[in-house]
C-alpha cells in the first residue's frame, strides 16, 4: 500500500519538463501538481453529476515546521499538507451532498473580469471608440481621460471610485497642470460617467460644481485694434499658408479646426460654397458657409492636389496644418503683435461685421450661432446670400482698414467744408 504523502516529499518533488501531478493516498482525491519552473500546487479531483472536475486549493507550504494556520484553510491562500488535506475533505464532502464546490470561485472569478472590463480605463476606452467619429476635439478629450486614468483610477472598477478620489485626483492636476487642465478633465469625466450611466445601473459621483475656474472670468474680450489687425493683415501675406489662413480666418470668421481641416472635397459650386462636416463643427452639424470674393481668391490661390487633399497644409495636401504654437511665435515676432490669439480673430471679425453695418441676425448666424427663441424653431431659412453679402461687406472693411484711402480721396460732407472755411 502506497505511503501518505510527507511534507519532505512534497519538498523533494523534481520539476520536469511537463507538468505533472502526484496523487496523496493520505486523502483520497487530493494531488500536488509540480510545475516546470518548480512550483507546487494542491488541487482536488472530484466527480460532480457525473462529470470529472478540478479545483485548485492554493500553493503548497512544504517546508518541515511550517505551522498549521490558527484559522480555517482557505481557497487560494497558501496550504500546508494538513490544512490541504482538511479543505480537500470539505469540498468532497460538498460535491457528495449535491453542492458544487468549485461554484463560489467561479462567482469570484467572474465578478474580477466584470470588474476588470468595467475599470475607468476601460469604460474610457469603449468611450472613445463609439464617440471617436461624433467628437470635434476627439484628441483633446482622450488626452484629458488618459490624464485621469494615469493617476491611479484607470485600473479600479468605475462603481468602487468615490467622489473623494476623483476630487483629490483633480487638485493633484490643478497643482500640476493648472487649474484649468483640471477643469476640463472634470468636464471629460463627467461626460465619460454620464455616457456610461447611461448604458449600466452605475449612479455618478461627480455632480454639479467643482469647476476651480470661473468660465465667466476667463471669457476673453481681446479685439484686434485696426492698426494690430492691419499690422497683422500685411505680415501674413509673406507667411505663405499660415498667413493665407489667418486672412481666411478673419475673412469668414470660422474656427481654426473648421478651416485647417478643410479639404477640396467639401467645396462645391466652383468654391463659392463650403460645407463643415459635422463631425468638426462645435453645433455637431453640418455648417453650410457661403464663401465671400475675398475667402475664394484665398482658396484659388492654394494648390490643387485632389478632391482629399487638405486646402491648408504644408505637407503637398497630406495632412493638414499644425505646429500652430510654433508658426504663431514665429508670425508675432514678425508682425510685433503680442497678447493675442488665433481665436481672438473671430471676435475681431464679429466686431467688424456690425461696424459694416450688417444686421445682428445676420451677424450671428455668420458665426454658426442659431435664432434664439421660437425663431429659431420656426425659422428655417438658410440666409445665404444674407451671408454671402455680409462676407463681402467684411471684406471691404478690413481693406478699408488695412489700406486705408488717402485724404484727398475721402468724401468730406458739404456742412462739414462750410463750417471749415468758417
Amino acid at each position: 500500500m502506497a505511503k501518505p504523502l510527507t511534507a519532505i516529499a512534497i519538498a523533494n518533488l523534481k520539476p520536469r519538463p511537463q507538468r505533472y501531478e502526484v496523487s496523496d493516498p493520505g486523502c483520497r482525491g487530493l494531488r500536488v501538481a509540480v510545475f516546470p519552473s518548480g512550483s507546487r500546487s494542491f488541487l482536488v479531483r472530484f466527480r460532480f453529476r457525473g462529470l470529472q472536475r478540478k479545483l485548485t486549493l492554493g500553493p503548497c507550504l512544504s517546508e518541515r515546521g511550517v505551522a498549521e494556520p490558527a484559522s480555517a484553510p482557505e481557497i487560494g491562500t497558501p496550504q500546508s499538507l494538513g490544512s490541504a488535506r482538511s479543505l480537500c475533505a470539505e469540498k468532497l464532502r460538498e460535491a457528495k451532498s449535491g453542492r458544487d464546490p468549485c461554484a463560489a470561485l467561479q462567482k469570484a472569478r467572474q465578478k474580477r473580469l466584470a470588474a476588470e472590463g468595467e475599470t475607468l480605463r476601460a469604460i474610457s476606452e469603449e468611450y472613445l471608440r463609439r464617440q471617436a467619429s461624433g467628437l470635434r476635439s476627439f484628441k483633446q478629450r482622450r488626452a484629458d481621460l488618459e490624464l485621469l486614468c494615469e493617476s491611479g483610477l484607470g485600473r479600479q472598477p468605475v462603481a468602487e471610485i468615490t467622489r473623494g478620489q476623483f476630487t483629490r485626483v483633480l487638485d493633484h492636476i490643478a497643482d500640476h497642470n493648472g487649474p484649468v487642465r483640471a477643469d476640463r478633465v472634470l468636464s471629460a469625466a463627467k461626460t465619460l460617467l454620464g455616457w456610461y450611466s447611461s448604458r449600466s445601473d452605475y449612479v455618478p459621483v461627480l455632480g454639479r460644481g467643482g469647476r476651480r475656474t470661473s468660465t465667466a472670468e476667463r471669457a476673453r474680450s481681446r479685439v484686434l485694434a485696426d492698426d494690430e489687425l492691419r499690422r497683422v493683415w500685411l505680415a501674413a501675406e509673406g507667411f505663405g499658408v499660415f498667413g493665407a489662413l489667418l486672412k481666411f480666418l478673419t475673412l469668414t470668421a470660422v474656427r481654426r479646426s473648421e478651416a485647417s481641416g478643410m479639404r477640396f472635397r467639401e467645396l462645391s459650386d466652383g468654391d463659392r460654397t463650403w460645407t463643415i462636416p459635422a463631425a468638426r463643427y462645435k453645433s455637431g452639424r453640418d455648417v453650410v458657409v457661403p464663401l465671400g470674393a475675398a475667402a475664394q481668391r484665398i482658396i484659388a490661390e492654394r494648390p490643387q492636389l485632389g478632391a482629399d487633399a487638405y486646402v491648408f497644409s504644408s505637407t503637398d495636401g497630406a495632412l493638414p496644418l499644425g505646429s500652430f504654437s510654433n508658426r504663431k511665435e514665429r508670425f508675432d515676432a514678425a508682425c510685433a503683435v503680442t497678447d493675442w490669439r488665433l481665436h481672438d480673430l473671430r471676435r475681431t471679425s464679429r466686431t467688424l461685421l456690425s461696424r459694416a453695418g450688417i444686421t445682428a441676425d445676420i451677424a450671428e448666424m455668420v458665426l454658426g450661432h442659431a435664432l434664439s427663441g421660437v425663431r429659431g424653431v420656426y425659422d428655417r431659412f438658410a440666409y445665404l446670400e444674407e451671408k454671402r453679402h455680409a462676407f463681402d461687406a467684411l471684406a471691404r472693411t478690413i481693406e478699408r482698414i488695412v489700406h486705408p484711402p488717402a485724404e484727398a480721396d475721402v468724401v468730406v460732407p458739404i456742412r462739414a467744408k462750410a463750417a471749415q472755411r468758417k
